[in-house]
């Protein structure tokens, strides 16, 4: 009988080397967390530093450990390494160094480390690192682009430039980007790596992260971000500066403070380059000129109604302004009418959600007729539920509906802001009411989306904060002055009905005809949602990927459960799978055509796997 292994592995942390530079002995790299390494064809390679416990304490040790390191896109060893580790009685850690030479690894391929004990004949450990292709990729400081940075309350959205912090809450540092790679994106996003100084220079801590996207429309638009966390305490407040690296490139910066007020949006321009080399005084004088220089010419705040909406108006305006049919006698209204229900027939699926709205849009569009030639209206509600599934097309109706209703002179702006319960919930409890009065003010003269809203009511829990937004939320619409405004309340059908029928005051200012049901999308609908985006993003399949693909989906779909992702789960299947299985292929082929760019092969696509049942663990014992 095998027995346990009397070591474990603390920790894995790698980094490259020169084996030319005599200077640098490997015990005396600066190891860290990374997972991203930036590799060329000149001599060198990655260096590893093994953390080993002792988990014996009273006793000493002596193994023999194997460091294997996997080629996981060509499924293969490409090398080991051998170590004898000997540990003393009491001594609880022990550092072990490799090293994995160039020729040993292949850049732009993904590989795991696995550390075993041989003589258990046990696996310890393992990591996963991303070798990226320098010969192939320009300087790491030209991949990304930063639009702005400042810091976010884990309880709400709002970027601000400096906080007036409290002790023992968690913020994040968030720097907004987009890439600049094109074509010459790699399969995996480069991780980005944060240096955040403390006040005073007293320490640095870093973090690593990869860089993310909210949502289908800001992949579309190249809208990424990554934030980091870090928690406050009374010693630690003062000038902060945050610098954004990548592969230990800086390429962003900025200087907060945390012991100043509460300054909303975020740091831009100039504002935003990094510190040529960070010192406190030179935080400090960053901060002093920035904000002298804010007080003298302010910068317009970004604007999220603009990032919201902007690939949808642009759409529209571009319908609205094509030159119109000199024989037309339809009116303007008339034209930006038709637009909008093109813009419904361009959606994939969505049957009855089309017919209600359209029916809604002529009632609001007879309303201004009978306005305009100078006749009494009833009013129309304008409150809304939206029933469905993630990935079922909810927001971007709302987007749509505001765009409708700012034309019809319904709501001023028609802009949408999003909120779910937990930008909803206040720092203190009982502050919840702040907050959805804060997002109510915010969505003024548009729509407030909330989404998943049935998690705000919680019948088993009296002293859940979230009946304080309900109560917030029925007050403002028991106003009936107050129109220039809508509320839309999404979520999955079963959950959202039982918070509707316990709830009377949503009951009686949400009709039935105001309830909208945003059924998943059928198997046919899944794989037009899937060449419409590719098609958009200039990939297409080849005749047998089709197949593929409409055979990978109509599994996906007989097998969906209630959270399945529908337009969601194809969008983040090309994303995370079948582009990048496309980037590995083509780039260990060596070919850059513009056809092996773009065309998608079967190979690309994943294939299903069944999902597991649940097993009941075996009893142990006798029968």
């Amino acid at each position: 009988m095998k027995r346990k292994s009397p070591i474990s592995v603390g920790r894995i942390q790698f980094h490259t080397y020169d084996p030319r530079d005599e200077s640098v002995s490997i015990d005396r790299l600066p190891f860290d967390n990374r997972g991203d390494f930036a590799l060329c064809s000149s001599p060198g390679g990655i260096a590893v530093k093994i953390t080993f416990n002792n988990d014996r304490y009273d006793t000493g040790v002596r193994r023999d450990v194997a460091l294997t390191l996997v080629d996981t896109t060509t499924r293969c060893e490409v090398a080991t390494r051998t170590v004898r580790l000997s540990m003393c009685r009491r001594e609880f850690t022990k550092n072990v160094y490799a090293e994995f030479h160039t020729e040993e690894i292949e850049p732009g391929h993904t590989y795991r480390l696995v550390v075993s004990d041989t003589g258990a004949s046990q696996t310890l450990a393992g990591k996963v690192i991303h070798v990226l292709d320098m010969d192939r990729l320009p300087h790491p400081a030209e991949w990304y682009g930063t639009c702005d940075g400042g810091l976010r309350p884990a309880w709400e959205s709002n970027l601000y430039k400096s906080l007036n912090t409290t002790n023992g809450h968690d913020y994040y540092v968030r720097f907004n980007l987009e890439h600049k790679l094109g074509y010459l994106l790699p399969a995996i996003m480069p991780e980005l790596e944060l240096r955040l100084y403390l006040p005073e220079g007293r320490e640095v801590e870093v973090m690593f992260r990869e860089p993310k996207c909210l949502s289908e429309d800001d992949y579309k638009d190249n809208r990424w971000f990554v934030e980091y966390p870090f928690t406050t305490s009374y010693h630690s407040n003062g000038v902060y500066y945050a610098e954004l690296l990548c592969m230990e490139c800086p390429i962003a910066g900025f200087v907060f403070d945390t012991n100043g007020g509460d300054e909303r949006g975020g740091w831009y321009g100039q504002r935003l380059e990094p510190l040529e080399e960070y010192s406190p005084e030179a935080a400090a004088t960053r901060l002093t000129a920035a904000t002298a220089c804010a007080e003298e010419c302010p910068l317009p705040e970004p604007d999220e109604f603009d990032r919201l909406l902007d690939r949808f108006l642009a759409e529209e305006k571009s319908k609205c302004e094509a030159e119109p049919d000199k024989n037309s006698t339809e009116t303007d209204e008339d034209s930006q009418d038709e637009s909008i229900t093109e813009s419904l027939d361009h959606l994939t699926g969505l049957r009855s959600v089309k017919e209600k709205l359209t029916v809604y849009e002529r009632v609001v569009r007879f309303n201004r007729m009978r306005s305009d030639a100078g006749l009494p209206t009833t009013s129309t509600p304008l409150h809304a539920m939206f029933l469905g599934s993630p990935g079922t097309g909810k927001t971007t109706v709302a987007k749509m509906m505001g765009t409708m209703l700012h034309r019809a002179g319904v709501l001023s702006k028609g802009h949408v802001v999003v909120r779910e319960r937990s930008t909803l919930l206040g720092q203190n409890y009982n502050s919840e009411s702040e907050k959805t009065l804060a997002a109510i003010e915010e969505a003024r003269g548009g729509i407030l989306f909330i989404d998943e809203a049935y998690q705000l009511y919680q019948p088993n829990d009296s002293r859940d904060p979230g009946k304080f937004v309900i109560e917030t939320l029925l007050t403002a619409l028991a106003d009936e002055s107050d129109r220039d405004w809508m509320l839309v309340l999404a979520g999955y059908p079963d959950e959202m009905r039982k918070m509707f029928e316990m709830n009377p005051g949503f009951k009686s200012r949400i009709p039935e005809s105001n309830i909208y049901l945003f059924e998943d999308f059928t198997e046919s609908e899944l794989i037009e949602i899937a060449e419409k985006y590719l098609s958009g993003h200039q990939y297409n399949l080849s005749d047998e990927a089709r197949i593929a693909l409409g055979d990978r989906l109509r599994k996906d779909y007989t097998a969906r459960t209630k959270n399945f992702g529908n337009a969601r789960h194809v969008i983040n299947m090309i994303q995370t799978e079948i582009i990048p299985s496309m980037a590995v292929r083509v780039t260990n082929s060596l070919k850059s055509d513009e056809n092996s760019l773009s065309e998608i092969k079967p190979a690309d696509i994943p294939l299903f796997i069944e999902p597991q049942s649940n097993i009941s663990r075996p009893r142990v014992g006798f029968v």
